[in-house]
Formats: structure tokens, C-alpha cells, sequence
């Protein structure tokens, strides 16, 4: 009891005592600002003026200052009801330099805003806390892309006036390099199966590895690497793959390191019972399992599933049911190793077309792209046709980048606004003074090439060109939708000097004026047919060497001059870009007949194919087949500037321009010849090395072909083949192109040439 009385006296005159010491604030007077304002400080005080002081008090106003992290020392102290709160700021930045980093791991933007962010920028208040939260987020990002030498060394220096001035010097040091990566614990899939899901491991053959920088290590890309590989296991049916550890074991050095990733793959599930729940509509359950492109019993695919489940989307989206919900419900038995599924279909409403907009076409009128859309306002949505209606507007090749936005209209359930967005490119040129190539060397040109005339996508080309193969004058002009039903219709008059021998062909001068004419119609969304006439009268002058009997005696003494030709031509065009497709093919057939009416007799027929099919990491495969047949009738012979040639940029690279094939006696001249079988194949992929660079494409490529004198002569002797690499690139002017190429099968006396450009073509 008497140690009770103690305890509650001993509490009484503490409470006395500080009821005591407490008294009421009547000012606070702060000391020491110099950057800092009066109002920001008492902004952060927990007691104002009319407020009891004492001890407690004195503690909390220390702590909620030092909080703010703009002070080094606080002092508190009350002198006659009067709180004295005595401050000496923290400096405040001067200037903060970060030097001899590159942008390799970290861009100077980047860099700008993480210093904004963490608030060391100029005239912000300095926090020792935060430059050392800086170095240690920067050695973790230098760190990530495995630059694990990095050091960062600081510099400090505070003026009279209280600025500080930061310095941050970075020495990178090497990136840690790739010595060895395994995959232990695989049974199903080839380690080098697996490592291919990576885009980084042990380095490629060098002279690739200097670019694709394969062995570089970086934790993000490993990272990425490890999620490649369980959604390739849980897409092929394992879906209790485990990746057990990532074992990674750096060199001393820090300048190599070897990971070895240990996996378990677990049991194959396969496809249990289907089914199909929900509001089908007129679609029957057969019809709907016609869709899915697995069946039970098939190994479960997650891939396949996410396509099936979209095809059905698609069917019910075709319908106007914009927003149908498709879901599937899996239950997973794990003894059977089976996969149920049930796929439920909630088609919504109907949707209606209530506007199209279109926007980023500074020249391009609305309607040349409005044409091109195969659904209209006030009509029903259909997923299918805005998706061909999309390769339609990029297949025209005034556009590199063309998207499509959906948005709801607000109060109308069932009705959407479809905006289109679309980026133009440049189309025509205007070209005045010298230009050269490699065909037809020097020349002067004055002209007009546009394939989108005053935005209306029709095509005009006006031209006068002067070198010393060719000159050529010529008017050109084709209007792509004559009719409203896409009808198009062609005209032009040209006039042509040609001196073969300046085009490593023989000795004869061409010099030709006609006209032409051309109409084209449409069959499907995709495939065209068209007919044109071209009427001509040619002079040919031939050398004292080309009109002996070993060249062309028959036809150089002939007075054949004029020619009326009608051509007939097919094309189907799948392709979903006009610069760089990535998937879809374009063919074309056609046939010309010189008609017995004038002069020249002869027909020529041709066909050609281009197909992409898009490969693993952006690549691109192409692959192109030009077939072409000539000959002469009514006993006439084909003529000799109607011949084909090989060699060059446009057909085998690696050999001299139009060189190939049978050789006039004595001379080293080609003759040409009556049939030409050309084929390429390519892999294309963009250029990630390089920044900005969507118009740009690197490619390695294969070209076989052969030229035969005779329609009836195929030799696979005159077969040549050879490999290379090309660089495209979509200039402002066009496409620019560059190849180094190697012949792989070549003869005694052919003309190889290893390096050669152009300008006007692309992949």
C-alpha cells in the first residue's frame, strides 16, 4: 500500500511539473532561412501561435523538420512565450553533371527524368539521401544489362553561397560476356530448341555476333527469355512447368559469366471434353467445333485455343455482334493429365457504323482512303472487312503506318465510331539535274513521278531524261477508280532514243515514239483483270559488227518499223504492306501479242510470285518466282530488243547488269534469249541496332536463274546461283537500296560484280 501512495504521488508531480514548464505560444520566430520561405516552414510545424510549449512539443517540431529532409540542424528553444526555432538549410543544388556514360544502357532523356523524379535537378534542395538512392539505382541498371564492373565515382563542392555542384563520373567497364548457357532437366524439347527462345546465350559465328551481340548478358533479357520458354512449354500442352533454379556464376573479373538454368517439365496434357454453352444463335454446335483447330484428345495448346476462341469472335463480329464475349472455363484433371473445356458464347447486341473519321492525311483526300473501306456508316460492324479494309489502305503505298480505333458512342449501346489514323509518306518527287546508276550511268533529268497526284491516288509521271544510253521523254497518267466501281483506266505517249551499247549489249540504236492505252477492272477485293493497247514505230540502226552474220544480219536489214501490241494481264494481291509486307502474296500473270496488223509478230507471256511468311523475332521469309516466255510467229522472229536478259539488281545480284546467258560469237556481248526462270529467297528483318528505323530492312539473300536462247533449250548448265546481303532503306526520295553479293555457281567468262545499288525498289 505505502509503495502504491509513492508510485501515484511520484506521477502527480511529474504532471505538475510539466503542466508547469508548459505555457501558451504567443510568437515563433524563425532564424536562419536563406532559400526556404517563412510560410513553408510554419507549413510544416505541428503547434501556431496560442498553442502550449514544453519539452514533448520541442521533439515533435525537430522530428517533422528534420522530416522534411531541407534542414541539417534544427534548434528549438522558447524565451518569454516566445518559440525560437533556429535552422541551417541543407545546400541547394547549383548544377548536377553526369559524365561518361553512354547511351547504350541508360539515354540522356531517361537519365533527365529519373533526376527530376528523385528531385536533384537545379535550384532543388540537396538530400545526401537521395544522390546515394541515385548511384545505387544507376549500378542496378548498369548492373541489369550485366555491366557489373560499373563504378560510379562522386564529387561535392558546397560555394560560400550554400549551392552545391554535383559530379557523377561513370566508368562503365566491359559488359559481362555469355562463356556458357545450358538447359538441364529438358526431356521433350532439344536444349538448342530451348536456347533459340533466348535472345541471348553463347555468341553466333562472329562477324553476326558483332551485330546481334548475342553473348551480351542481361538480366532483362534472360528474364524475358525464361517467360519465352514456360509460355512455349504451356503452350505445347506442360502445364505444370516449373522452372526450378537459375543457377548464374560470374568470373572474378566480372568480365564473364555461365548460367545454367535447371527446369522440370512435368506431365502432357491433352484436350478432355468440349463444350459449348451460351447463346449460339443460328450457329449450330457442329458448326461451331468446325472453328476450333483442335479436337479431343489433341495435346492442349493454349495457342491454338486463343485462335480457335478468336474465330469464333470473328463469326459473331462478322454478324454486327461487335462486343460478343467468348470464354472458355477450363477444369484441369490431374490424374488423367486432361484439359475440360467449356466454351461460353454472350453474342450482346447488334452493332451499328455511326461515323468514320480519318486523320494524319495532310495531302491524301479523305475519299481516296474512304474507298478503300469496305464497311460504311450506318451499316453493320464487321470485324473481317475493317481488317482487309486495313491492308487495303496500306497496299496503296502512300501510308507507313495505318491504325484503326473503336470507340463507343456514348448513350447508344449499339452504335461505335471507327477513327482511323494514318501516317503518309512521301510519293512523288520532282527531280531537276544529274542523277546516276549503275545501268545507265550519268544522266539529266527533268520530271515528275507521283503515285498519289494532288492526293487523289492516281498516278502521274512526267519525265525527260538524257544520259548516254538512253534518253526518254514520256507522259504518263492512270486513274485507279475512273468509275465509281473501281474501274481504272491508263494513257501515255513516250518517245525513246536507246544506245544498247552503253547497257553491255551489242551495237544497235533504237529510236521509238508511241502511245498507250489501258483499262482494268476489278474481280475481287483482291484480284484484278485489265487489258491495254500500245501502239509504236521504231527505227533500229545497227553497227557494222551486230549486223554481220555472227549477230543479227536478218533482222537489221528488215524493215519492220511499226508495232500495235495488246496485252492481257491477271493480278491477285494479298500483301498487308506496300513498302515492307510481312505476310500475304502477289501474283500476276500476263500475256502481250503483237497484232499481225502492223510490222513486228511476236507474244510474250510471263508470270511472277512474291509471298512473305513471317518467322520467329521479326524475321521475314520471301520468297519470289519470275517465269517468262517470248517467241516470234507467222514466221517471224522474236525480235532481238524484245529478248530477256539476267544479271543485276533486279534479278541475279552478284553478276554484271544484263550479262548472262549466250554470248555472240567473238564478242562477250549477251545475246538474250526467248525464255527466263528467275527465283529468290530472302530472310528480311528490321534493324534494332539502329534507332528509328521502321523504313529500313536488312536482308540474306539467295538468287538462282537462267536465260535461254532458245524457248525449247533449258539447260540446267546455265543455271547460276548466288547469296548475299541487301540493305533497304525508305528515303524521303525512295526506296534506296544497297546488296553485296557472291556467285556461288558461275562459268568461265561471266562477269561477276559484288557491290551494287538502286533506287526505286525495295524487298
Amino acid at each position: 500500500m505505502k509503495k502504491i501512495i509513492t508510485l501515484f504521488a511520484l506521477v502527480v508531480s511529474i504532471f505538475a511539473c510539466s503542466v508547469a514548464l508548459a505555457a501558451p505560444i504567443k510568437n515563433i520566430e524563425i532564424l536562419g532561412l536563406n532559400v526556404i520561405s517563412r510560410g513553408t516552414v510554419l507549413s510544416y510545424l505541428p503547434v501556431e501561435t496560442g498553442d502550449n510549449y514544453n519539452n514533448q512539443v520541442s521533439g515533435q517540431i525537430i522530428r517533422a523538420l528534420y522530416k522534411t529532409n531541407f534542414f541539417k540542424d534544427v534548434e528549438v528553444s522558447q524565451e518569454a512565450q516566445i518559440l525560437k526555432i533556429k535552422l541551417t538549410e541543407n545546400p541547394y543544388i547549383k548544377y548536377i553533371d553526369v559524365t561518361n556514360y553512354s547511351n547504350k544502357v541508360i539515354e540522356k532523356k531517361s537519365l533527365n527524368q529519373i533526376l527530376k523524379t528523385m528531385g536533384l535537378a537545379q535550384g532543388k534542395i540537396f538530400n545526401k539521401r537521395q544522390l546515394d538512392k541515385l548511384i545505387a539505382q544507376l549500378k542496378a541498371v548498369y548492373a541489369s544489362q550485366g555491366y557489373y564492373g560499373i563504378r560510379i565515382s562522386k564529387t561535392i563542392k558546397i560555394d560560400t553561397q550554400n549551392r552545391v555542384g554535383i559530379e557523377l563520373s561513370i566508368s562503365e567497364g566491359k559488359v559481362a560476356k555469355i562463356s556458357s548457357m545450358k538447359i538441364t532437366g529438358n526431356r521433350v524439347f532439344d536444349e538448342s530448341e530451348l536456347l533459340n527462345l533466348f535472345e541471348i546465350g553463347q555468341a553466333d559465328f562472329f562477324i553476326i555476333n558483332y551485330f546481334t551481340e548475342k553473348d551480351h548478358h542481361s538480366k532483362l533479357a534472360l528474364d524475358a527469355g525464361i517467360e519465352s520458354m514456360k509460355s512455349f512449354y504451356i503452350n505445347s500442352g506442360y502445364l505444370d512447368f516449373k522452372v526450378n533454379e537459375v543457377k548464374t556464376d560470374l568470373s572474378e573479373d566480372k568480365q564473364s559469366i555461365s548460367i545454367n538454368i535447371q527446369i522440370s517439365e512435368g506431365a502432357e496434357y491433352k484436350i478432355g471434353t468440349i463444350q459449348f454453352t451460351g447463346d449460339l444463335l443460328s450457329h449450330s454446335i457442329e458448326d461451331l467445333r468446325k472453328l476450333l483447330s483442335f479436337k479431343k484428345d489433341d495435346v492442349f495448346e493454349r495457342k491454338k485455343m486463343m485462335q480457335s476462341l478468336q474465330a469464333i469472335n470473328d463469326v459473331f463480329a462478322n454478324q454486327g455482334y461487335a462486343f460478343s464475349d467468348v470464354k472458355v472455363a477450363t477444369l484441369e484433371n490431374t490424374s488423367a493429365y486432361t484439359i475440360d473445356l467449356n466454351i461460353d458464347i454472350t453474342p450482346n447486341k447488334k452493332v451499328y457504323i455511326n461515323r468514320i473519321t480519318i486523320a494524319g492525311n495532310t495531302r491524301t483526300q479523305d475519299e481516296v482512303i474512304r474507298r478503300e473501306i469496305d464497311i460504311h456508316e450506318g451499316g453493320l460492324y464487321s470485324s473481317t472487312e475493317l481488317n482487309e479494309s486495313i491492308e487495303k489502305i496500306k497496299r496503296l503505298g502512300f501510308f507507313s503506318d495505318v491504325k484503326m480505333q473503336v470507340s463507343k458512342l456514348e448513350g447508344f449501346k449499339d452504335k461505335i465510331n471507327l477513327h482511323f489514323s494514318v501516317e503518309e509518306i512521301q510519293t512523288g518527287t520532282v527531280s531537276i539535274g544529274l542523277s546516276h546508276s549503275n545501268s545507265t550511268g550519268a544522266s539529266l533529268n527533268l520530271g515528275v513521278q507521283e503515285r498519289n497526284f494532288l492526293g487523289t491516288g492516281n498516278t502521274l509521271n512526267l519525265s525527260w531524261s538524257n544520259s548516254k544510253a538512253a534518253r526518254d521523254i514520256s507522259f504518263y497518267f492512270s486513274d485507279l477508280y475512273f468509275t465509281q466501281d473501281g474501274h481504272s483506266i491508263s494513257y501515255g505517249v513516250f518517245s525513246k532514243k536507246l544506245d544498247a551499247s552503253e547497257l553491255e549489249l551489242d551495237e544497235y540504236k533504237i529510236d521509238e515514239n508511241g502511245f498507250s492505252l489501258g483499262y482494268n477492272i476489278p474481280i475481287t477485293k483482291e484480284t484484278r483483270i485489265g487489258a491495254d493497247l500500245r501502239a509504236s514505230k521504231r527505227d533500229i540502226t545497227c553497227g557494222t559488227t551486230f549486223s554481220d552474220s555472227d549477230h543479227e544480219p536478218t533482222q537489221c536489214a528488215s524493215e519492220d518499223k511499226t508495232e500495235l501490241k495488246l496485252g492481257l494481264n491477271w493480278s491477285n494481291n494479298t500483301l498487308n504492306d506496300f513498302n515492307f509486307p510481312t505476310k500475304g502474296q502477289k501474283n500476276n500473270l500476263n500475256f502481250s501479242l503483237a497484232l499481225p496488223v502492223a510490222d513486228l509478230r511476236y507474244y510474250k507471256l510471263g508470270a511472277s510470285h512474291k509471298s512473305y511468311y513471317p518467322l520467329k523475332n521479326d524475321l521475314i521469309l520471301s520468297l519470289k518466282v519470275n517465269l517468262g516466255l517470248a517467241q516470234g510467229y507467222n514466221d517471224k522472229e522474236l525480235p532481238f530488243f524484245k529478248r530477256y536478259y539476267s544479271g543485276g539488281p533486279s534479278s541475279i545480284r552478284g553478276f554484271d547488269f544484263n550479262s548472262l546467258g549466250a554470248k555472240y560469237i567473238g564478242s562477250d556481248k549477251a545475246k538474250g534469249g526467248e525464255l527466263s526462270f528467275l527465283t529468290s529467297a530472302s530472310v528480311i528483318s528490321p534493324i534494332k541496332f539502329i534507332d528509328d528505323s521502321k523504313n529500313m530492312r536488312i536482308s540474306a539473300f539467295v538468287d538462282l536463274g537462267s536465260i535461254s536462247e532458245n524457248a525449247s533449250g533449258f539447260d540446267l548448265d546455265e543455271l547460276r546461283l548466288s547469296t548475299g546481303v541487301a540493305f533497304s532503306w525508305l528515303t524521303p526520295i525512295g526506296p534506296l537500296g544497297f546488296y553485296a553479293a557472291q556467285p556461288l555457281i558461275e562459268k568461265s567468262g561471266d562477269k561477276t560484280k559484288t557491290f551494287d545499288f538502286t533506287l526505286g525498289s525495295s524487298f
